[in-house]
């Protein structure tokens, strides 16, 4: 029995379709400078969310502990929010939020959570509130 041309291209070029290499999955393609980099080591957004301390503290801080372990550079702004701690009074407070783009190596990990450890200990934190998302980014 003889299928018709008409099936068996659609049902072929379907089938092909799932071939094809994604750029956006780093399917070979080579990074251009100034276009965001979709080749691998991916790179990682870190926002660390640090309870406001008086400036002179908070600038020590910044310059002894964050700098030297990202001396390629990070981004800090501030910013005003609120949560509820388990005694579950909302308490509401001004932040500095520290913005760390890093590749994901077990380097950059332990800096990150030195940092945390850090703040809680020198500024009598509960936690410092980390958020980590993939990156696309560019030099």
């Amino acid at each position: 029995m003889a299928v018709p041309l008409f099936v068996v291209l659609p049902v072929s070029l379907f089938v092909l379709s799932g071939c094809a290499s994604s750029p956006a999955l780093g399917g070979g393609k080579k990074p251009v400078p100034g276009a965001p980099n979709t080749v691998p080591p991916q790179w990682l957004r870190t926002e660390l969310y640090l309870a406001a301390v008086p400036t002179p503290d908070w600038e020590a801080f910044l310059a002894e502990r964050v700098t030297p372990r990202f001396p390629g550079g990070f981004t800090v702004f501030d910013a005003y929010g609120q949560w509820r701690p388990p005694q579950g009074e909302i308490r509401r407070l001004t932040t500095k939020v520290v913005v760390i783009l890093h590749p994901p190596t077990p380097e950059a990990e332990t800096a990150i959570e030195a940092i945390r450890k850090e703040y809680c200990e020198e500024f009598h934190q509960i936690s410092v509130l980390r958020s980590t998302t993939p990156a696309l980014v560019s030099f």
